[in-house]
């Protein structure tokens, strides 16, 4: 789908929309509207079927929607348990989703438009949303790499992730309005005999595409990163604020795409960053060690209308983002 094909789309839906609104009908969401929900977080497990090792064979996609889950043991990369594979969440601009599995990538949901998506996304299978549709699609190519400001821990030359974990637990703490909330917990994250539990905490607002993470450890860790994965042929950008630091990717690096620039953001602060350096398939941040962390990301996409369109205007925004930052604003 090109960059006229997927304008006359949203056109049209904004069209469509404004023509099937008699007077009445405006007068009426006027008086009596709920409130808009701008936000949301789910996570849904597929129903009616049972396990086979490590798949889940059932004879249609039906999922249900949890408020709480713990990761069953066999639990692992395209287990085809967890629609699209993990907890998504999403504002008026863009999504995410985590995969909920030894991986433990952040993935990104570019969005057209600004209602909320993601509890459609995935119902028909695990390949639909890899391909652009009316309301955008799955673009960050994750690979060996934390995605988009996951967690991991450095060890010799590589990211370690989630391959030794004894429990895995998610929990919906708000879901809807302008803030949209949940945490994921580890239990016994083991990496070279040094075991930790670990929580993250996520939230999202309206009207920005961040993602704020707060993470809590049972010990402090000397080896903990979180990054941002590398691609060729795009531009890095790199931003410090007096309390924060902002490194970024820009450019043809959309897996529904090359007519579409993405944008890739993640913000750490200053005085939590140990070291900063290139790993094999990611930019990265080693955290200092201690008990809490906190740090955030955000991705842009030229398909939303209320996103940069440009390089230029995505540097604004960053700039922008880190003054908020450093004021102590975090939406």
């Amino acid at each position: 789908m090109n960059r006229t094909t997927l304008a006359a789309i949203i056109a049209a839906s904004i069209s469509l929309t404004a023509c099937n609104k008699s007077p009445e009908t405006v007068k009426d969401s006027v008086t009596s509207a709920e409130p808009v929900q701008r936000t949301h977080a789910e996570l849904s497990v597929r129903q009616g079927g049972a396990w086979d090792g490590q798949k889940y064979v059932a004879d249609n996609f039906t999922f249900e929607p949890v408020t709480a889950f713990t990761s069953p043991a066999q639990l692992t990369d395209h287990s085809y348990y967890l629609r699209y594979e993990g907890p998504g969440w999403e504002n008026d601009l863009v999504g995410y989703r985590l995969y909920l599995d030894w991986r433990n990538g952040i993935d990104v949901f570019v969005k057209t438009t600004s209602d909320m998506v993601l509890s459609k996304v995935g119902q028909d299978g695990y390949d639909s949303y890899h391909e652009l549709s009316d309301w955008g699609g799955d673009a960050l190519k994750v690979g060996k790499s934390v995605g988009l400001g996951a967690l991991g821990r450095w060890m010799g030359d590589n990211v370690e992730h989630f391959k030794q974990v004894n429990n895995t637990h998610w929990s919906l703490l708000k879901d809807g309005g302008d803030t949209s909330e949940f945490e994921v917990r580890y239990e016994g994250w083991d990496v070279a005999g040094v075991s930790a539990d670990v929580t993250t905490h996520y939230q999202i607002n309206a009207g920005d595409p961040s993602t704020l993470v707060t993470v809590t450890s049972s010990v402090p860790l000397d080896n903990l990163v979180t990054g941002l994965v590398r691609h060729d042929n795009v531009n890095y950008i790199e931003k410090h604020g007096e309390h924060w630091t902002m490194i970024a990717t820009y450019g043809k690096q959309n897996l529904l795409g090359d007519e579409w620039d993405l944008g890739l953001a993640l913000f750490v602060k200053n005085d939590q960053i140990a070291e900063q350096f290139e790993g094999p398939h990611d930019y990265l941040f080693k955290f200092v060690p201690q008990a809490t962390y906190q740090y955030g990301f955000f991705a842009t996409w030229q398909g939303h209308p209320e996103q940069p369109q440009t390089q230029q205007e995505f540097e604004a925004f960053m700039e922008d983002k880190l003054k908020r930052l450093d004021a102590g604003i975090n939406n």
